[in-house]
């Protein structure tokens, strides 16, 4: 199309096609408003995270070992999260660059009945695309196929017909993926933090206590009551707990402190990793809590099986959709659009 075709004046149908161009600017504004509050959403998320994490980093002392070893630890979680804001940052910034493009590339879009509804067609796959890759909408991306799948066959363009095949197959690959149940997800892990410090340890199993010595010692003098008394004091020193594994080690005060921070730590990381759809991550935080709450918790006490079943039930649950892409349907709209252009 040379400059001349370009610049002549509009016929005199312009009214249907301004209308048409308007509706296009109105929804590129709702694109960007979109992306705008998506990138909102996420950043405030991503603070709030952060702004727990350091409150949690606030708590621990720093003068024991324990201390400066969380410490490190949360300093290598905090740079981990960093890079991850960067990287969601950079995605950020390329969708808003998408929107820009295409909003530019509407303005200067041809006359061309079938420029038109390819160039619809792009918008609606790489905003599918993108809900996708940014927010593991199955759901909102099937939609906007079945609508691009069905305004294809309305046009009845044997040229397109391909376009409509590809597109339908796409759909119905998203369809079987097993849904990510992100808020659900996150509410469990929720409750899980709630109830960490409800947990009672290992070492805290009850020991039964001998009768009172009182009771039996009823009708012995004072000096024979004096030696019953000073032997259940002396049998009271010592304690016999059966344990299952042998190496367990009784935890003393600061250690059950700082096991509990970790614990903790590693739920909210696991919260994090869904956010962003890290399924390795949070497979590891949530192996890692179920190691730690079968070694050193007492796994015969109802909550710490109920917790326990919650993190083997969240063990199986996908965060990350895996082959959650439109590339066939993008190639094949971008091989015609070639051709028509």
């Amino acid at each position: 199309m040379t400059e001349t075709t370009i610049s002549s004046p509009l016929p005199s149908t312009a009214p249907g096609r301004g209308w048409l161009l308007s509706l296009v600017l109105i929804l590129a504004l709702l694109i960007l408003a979109a992306g705008g509050g998506l990138f909102w959403y996420m950043q405030t998320r991503i603070h709030d995270l952060e702004f727990q994490l350091a409150r949690r980093i606030g708590e621990f002392d720093s003068s024991s070992k324990e201390a400066r070893a969380a410490a490190r630890e949360v300093r290598t979680t905090v740079d981990a999260l960093a890079t991850r804001t960067a990287a969601l940052d950079a995605r950020a910034l390329e969708a808003q660059n998408q929107q820009l493009a295409l909003e530019a590339m509407y303005r200067e879009l041809a006359r061309g009945q079938d420029e038109r509804l390819l160039a619809d067609i792009e918008q609606t796959l790489l905003l599918a695309d993108q809900q996708l890759a940014m927010a593991g909408n199955v759901r909102a991306a099937v939609l906007g196929l079945d609508g691009a799948a069905a305004r294809i066959a309305r046009m009845k363009k044997p040229q397109f017909e391909r376009l409509q095949a590809a597109i339908s197959r796409d759909s119905a690959r998203l369809k079987l993926l097993p849904a990510a149940d992100v808020v659900g997800i996150n509410a469990r892990l929720d409750a899980l933090l709630q109830n960490v410090d409800k947990l009672k340890l290992e070492s805290d199993r009850e020991t039964p206590v001998s009768p009172s010595v009182e009771k039996r010692t009823g009708a012995m003098d004072w000096m024979g009551r004096l030696g019953a008394e000073t032997w259940g004091e002396i049998k009271q020193l010592v304690r016999i707990r059966r344990l299952d594994r042998p190496d367990q080690a009784l935890l003393e005060p600061p250690q059950t402190y700082f096991l509990r921070q970790n614990l903790k730590l590693r739920l909210l990381s696991a919260r994090l990793a869904v956010l962003q759809r890290d399924e390795a991550t949070f497979r590891a935080d949530i192996a890692a809590c179920r190691q730690w709450l079968d070694q050193y918790f007492n796994r015969n006490d109802g909550l710490t099986r109920s917790v326990a079943q919650d993190l083997k039930e969240l063990a199986t649950m996908p965060v990350a959709l895996q082959n959650a892409n439109l590339n066939d349907s993008l190639g094949v709209l971008h091989s015609l659009a070639g051709a028509v252009r």
